[in-house]
């Protein structure tokens, strides 16, 4: 057992005091209090893990104590003791949340196999919070990927409401991000240590759905073989992320927007009425707004949905985020795959003024290919190319930022003068990589002084943007 937990023993006998304190101290960090009074400022206090609480104690009884605990929230795992073995009593004290109960005279080692248990349980838990953690680091503003104005305006929304309970309708193209964005708001927000959840309304079965969300008692449709909990009553206390919510039938929609106004439901097939606080962030890649007018979505839903309003630009409208996104999923896949793969600046320029059709999502599967299929430790225009007229020869391609467009001569063919050429690609290779003399120079092949030189004979003036 670990010695890092804390066990606060609380008892008015002496000599159970004296008993628990030899059986756990080789083990834990041992309390003990006579008084039920004392317990709540001892837990507050000291931070303890485990409570082994007798029922009749001075000051405040067991069960009050027990109360206190559960209205309070307060984090530890009670073991109840008792003289009594009242029946009524033991259920009282489970519904008030202790993890078990237990009557004198009792076993020693039942007692030390039922706080072996607990501590089984705590590692998991602790386990559960780190990875929470880990996962939740991903997604804070300052990680999520993004430095345009459009990005900076959103994320500056999305803090001054994070922490309240507002809906947030997120609308855009598929392939944006919508979801990052809501993993984002979950786990900024005060709800990051509940459940985040989602559901993609566009890829469940209509008659299927209900159940997704709410759950569904056992036999209530064949097939319905067990009771199952929904997605509501999952992340309750968290956030629940709809996606594609402009699928949702009518009466669908009339359920859902009884659970935004009431804060309660009832699983499919059953009337026992469940209380939830589950925040809702919801997204579309349709006009929610003409389907308002084609009464094909909900008014009343559609404003409820609508408190906190987020659109996700195309990819193409935000070029200054498309090199982030290539270095963040080269690293991703680079590590993935075991390689060490890098684009060269002229392919790295093409894939910046690409047009994109499928946002981030294509552009992730395009970097994800290269790093799987590349036979090179460089990838050059070429290769990008190819790639991308293999993988949909129709596709549109660099539009007005075309690398060879505007590399070479301006419009019109008129001749330009080397000097004017060089100055053009030092500075599109600069505002490329966010004005960083070092990340040029390298991918340029060149030395930081050079590019001091050239900023100097050329007349360019670094102007630094703000990274998030």
């Amino acid at each position: 057992m670990d010695e890092e937990y804390k066990i606060l023993v609380a008892d008015d006998e002496a000599g159970i005091r004296d008993l628990l304190r030899d059986l756990l101290s080789g083990s834990f960090n041992v309390d003990t209090v006579e008084r039920g009074d004392e317990v709540l400022d001892r837990i507050a206090r000291d931070r303890h893990d485990i409570l082994i609480l007798d029922l009749q104690l001075p000051g405040m009884n067991g069960i009050d104590v027990l109360r206190v605990i559960s209205e309070k929230k307060v984090r530890v795992v009670v073991v109840v003791i008792t003289a009594s073995n009242n029946v009524e009593t033991a259920i009282t004290a489970m519904k008030l949340g202790a993890y078990d109960y237990i009557v004198k005279p009792f076993d020693a080692e039942k007692f030390l196999v039922i706080v072996k248990n607990i501590v089984e349980r705590l590692e998991l838990e602790r386990e559960v919070d780190t990875l929470r953690e880990q996962v939740g680091e991903k997604f804070r503003f300052v990680n999520v990927i993004g430095k345009s104005q459009a990005m900076l305006k959103i994320f500056s929304t999305l803090e001054r409401v994070i922490d309240t309970d507002s809906t947030i309708l997120i609308s855009g193209d598929s392939g944006t991000g919508k979801e990052i964005i809501a993993k984002a708001v979950h786990y900024n927000s005060n709800r990051k240590q509940y459940p985040f959840r989602s559901l993609d309304c566009s890829t469940i079965p209509r008659d299927l759905i209900g159940s997704e969300l709410f759950g569904h008692e056992k036999g209530a449709f064949t097939g319905a073989v067990s009771r199952k909990i929904g997605k509501f009553e999952v992340s309750s206390k968290g956030t629940l992320f709809l996606d594609e919510i402009g699928n949702l039938s009518i009466d669908m929609q009339a359920k859902l927007l009884r659970v935004l106004q009431e804060k309660e439901f009832e699983r499919v097939g059953g009337n026992q009425i469940i209380k939830v606080n589950t925040r809702i962030v919801a997204a579309t890649n349709r006009d929610l707004r003409e389907l308002v007018k084609q009464n094909r979505f909900r008014e009343d839903l559609y404003y409820r949905l609508n408190v906190v309003p987020v659109y996700l630009p195309l990819l193409k409208e935000r070029k200054e985020d498309i090199p982030l996104f290539i270095d963040h999923f080269l690293k991703k896949y680079n590590t993935e795959f075991g390689r060490s793969l890098n684009i060269d600046i002229k392919a790295r320029m093409f894939l910046t003024n690409y047009q994109w059709p499928g946002n981030v999502r294509q552009l992730e599967n395009v970097i994800k290919r290269l790093v799987l299929l590349s036979t090179e430790k460089v990838v050059g225009p070429d290769q990008v190319k190819a790639l991308l007229e293999f993988e949909d020869p129709a596709a549109p391609g660099p539009g007005d930022g075309d690398l060879e467009a505007q590399g070479t001569l301006p419009a019109g063919g008129d001749i330009v003068s080397m000097d004017e050429m060089e100055k053009a690609y030092l500075e599109r290779a600069l505002e490329h990589f966010d004005f960083n003399i070092s990340s040029t120079a390298k991918a340029l092949k060149i030395s930081r002084k050079t590019i001091h030189n050239k900023l100097k004979r050329y007349g360019i003036v670094i102007h630094k943007t703000t990274v998030v």
